[in-house]
């Protein structure tokens, strides 16, 4: 698992397994198959893409666009919206 700690800015794309700690400011995506355990502040979009999985601690300033993956919020802040988007 890859861990990113600290202070982000700028997009993120996640292609594998990987733990965030501290803040993101910026738009994460997660990549088919990958795992994000994210125990951070966001301020930014979350998109995740089919078969991701996402374990989302902290809080996010934005939406979540899920695209088919799986979503479980343990002690968080949303301050947006979860948005299922059709896929073409």
């Amino acid at each position: 698992m890859e861990l990113i700690i600290g202070d982000q800015k700028g997009n993120l794309i996640i292609e594998k397994d990987t733990k965030i700690i501290g803040s993101v400011i910026g738009d994460i995506k997660v990549l088919g198959g990958a795992k994000l355990n994210l125990d951070a502040k966001v301020n930014g979009d979350l998109y995740l893409n089919k078969n991701s999985i996402a374990y989302i601690k902290g809080s996010i300033s934005g939406n979540i666009y899920n695209y088919g993956s799986s979503i479980e919020f343990l002690n968080s802040d949303l301050n947006g919206k979860v948005i299922k988007p059709f896929s073409t």
